[in-house]
């Protein structure tokens, strides 16, 4: 009778701790389903660029991913969420940085507070594009460089890979002489207004107005590195 007792209580446990488990999953789907960029309804836009020593390099080439989150090759980051795990707090810089190495065929893409290691791009020749940089290393000037990052041509502290991506922001990654600021890509206003591939909306707080088009205006968001 013992063992026929506890035989129930352990299948009882499982049942339950099943179902628990489902229910978390579920509201997982439901937080997510509620905080932009949502699933199969928004549609945002980033532009994009890596920028080495002296030089920016070609945009990353065009792929796709199950997620929605990838480029065109147009120097722009399209972000519209298929999976609870593009959306949300889960859409952010670094989600597309590993979407490059998973779905890209140019191999892993190193980001980081110390290193930078762009992603190979298809005739693309110049051989400071292809090395693994980390704060220090000189550039050919011979001075010492260091991982930046930027957002609308504000310098932006932490880890990149944190941003949450928004509607309209330019976003810039690259090495350059620790003394000198990063670069904006002249040509990021452009690859932005370029856009064709939505309809007009309201692009996100903190962005520029001359970004391209949304379905939805985001918000900002406390998980990202603050710019200075």
């Amino acid at each position: 009778m013992g063992w026929y007792a506890t035989l129930v209580g352990v299948v009882v446990l499982g049942l339950f701790l099943v179902a628990f488990s489902r229910n978390q999953e579920l509201n997982k789907g439901q937080q997510a389903a509620k905080i932009p960029p949502r699933i199969n309804q928004d549609h945002w836009h980033s532009s994009f660029s890596v920028y080495i020593c002296d030089h920016f390099m070609p945009n990353i080439p065009l792929f796709e991913s199950v997620d929605g989150i990838h480029t065109h090759g147009d120097g722009v980051i399209h972000i519209h969420p298929y999976t609870p795990q593009a959306s949300g707090n889960g859409a952010t810089l670094g989600f597309f940085i590993k979407s490059i190495g998973n779905d890209g065929k140019g191999g892993t893409f190193k980001l980081s507070t110390t290193e930078i290691k762009p992603a190979s791009i298809p005739g693309d020749t110049n051989p400071l594009d292809t090395k693994d940089w980390h704060n220090g290393d000189k550039c050919p000037d011979g001075k010492p460089g260091q991982v930046k990052f930027t957002v609308n041509g504000k310098e932006t502290k932490g880890d990149p890979n944190t941003w949450k991506l928004r509607n309209g922001d330019y976003l810039d990654v690259g090495f350059v002489d620790a003394d000198k600021p990063l670069p904006s890509n002249p040509a990021e206003k452009q690859n932005l207004a370029n856009i064709n591939d939505v309809s007009t909306s309201t692009p996100a707080p903190g962005a520029s107005t001359t970004a391209g088009p949304t379905t939805t205006s985001a918000p900002p968001t406390s998980s990202s590195p603050t710019t200075g």
